[in-house]
């Protein structure tokens, strides 16, 4: 019998094929469970340089000091791990209802599922936090260039004229003033620009970290023509009583503004009154007279009457 199957099993080549993929499934079967094993083994691996977040940071604090990364280890299958990266671990410190001051935080970290947190190095961070002010302060306007020739500049207008400054108090001690620059150069009209307010320090620079709300503010400046200041002549019309005469004139004001362009100017050295009239006058007089038309191109600024006093006195 036993010879017969050794005939049947050497002259049979089907039995020889199944007996030899019999043998490659139970190599690939050990092999496998191998393979199998080694990869999903518990290791631990160590992430270094892993961003550090912060979460509830409340709105009246900021962040003086804390550390941008910490290492972190974790324990987990082989295979899971091998497929972290630093940047893809999520590490964060939490800073709800902390006030001013350092305080000493423990990290916490988001991981996949299956893995544990060994460790952070270091262990607690120390985070530094202080309290945001907000106080109000006047805006300032820097003039650059110059106007058209002739020209004058009013007193600028700023809207809001003061603006909300947030900041540390350190922060804010740096501050000198709230400024804003316009350029002037040239111009022959009133400007309007609507232009940034920064914060500057007493030497002109910007102060780091500062907010300035609102940002933007209108300034406007009057610009106007040249100018002018020349007296006040009063006319007279008729003659006092017989045997008196005129002593003295007194003018109030006795000299007045007046507003044109330069060569209309030039030819304006007095402004007149309308006549007063003295006629048979043998006591002094004080009266309001208004100021008689400049020549044309030429305006009178702010007032168009003046005060008058004229004394008579016998001859």
């Amino acid at each position: 019998m036993v010879e017969i199957l050794k005939r049947l099993f050497r002259h049979n080549i089907l039995l020889k094929l199944a007996a030899f993929f019999l043998a490659v499934i139970l190599w690939a079967y050990v092999m496998g469970d191998s393979v199998w094993t080694t990869e999903t083994r518990e290791i631990e691996r160590v992430y270094p340089n892993v961003a550090l977040e912060w979460l509830n940071l409340s709105e009246e604090m900021t962040i003086m000091q804390m550390p941008e990364a910490v290492q972190v280890v974790l324990s987990g299958r082989s295979d899971i791990l091998d497929s972290i990266t630093p940047q893809m671990l999520r590490v964060f410190i939490d800073l709800r209802d902390l006030g001013p001051g350092k305080h000493r935080l423990t990290p916490m970290a988001e991981v996949p599922k299956g893995v544990k947190v060994l460790s952070f190095e270091p262990q607690q961070v120390v985070v530094e936090l202080e309290k945001i002010l907000s106080p109000q302060m006047p805006v300032d306007v820097d003039i650059m260039g110059l106007p058209a020739d002739g020209y004058l500049l009013g007193e600028p207008k700023v809207t809001p004229d003061s603006v909300f400054v947030r900041g540390t108090r350190s922060q804010l001690e740096n501050v000198s003033r709230i400024r804003t620059i316009i350029n002037v150069d040239g111009a022959e009209q009133n400007l309007t620009q609507i232009v940034p307010a920064h914060a500057i320090d007493a030497l002109g620079q910007l102060v780091e970290g500062v907010q300035v709300s609102p940002a933007l503010v209108e300034v406007f400046i009057p610009v106007s023509q040249p100018q002018k200041e020349v007296p006040v002549r009063v006319s007279l019309k008729g003659v006092p009583a017989e045997g008196y005469e005129v002593e003295q004139i007194l003018v109030h004001p006795a000299h007045v503004t007046i507003e044109g362009a330069k060569h209309d100017l030039q030819n304006v050295e007095e402004i007149s009154t309308l006549p007063v009239d003295i006629t048979d006058l043998d006591e002094n007089i004080v009266t309001t007279v208004n100021l008689a038309e400049p020549p044309r191109g030429v305006e009178i600024q702010e007032v168009n009457q003046v005060q008058v006093e004229i004394i008579v006195a016998k001859k």
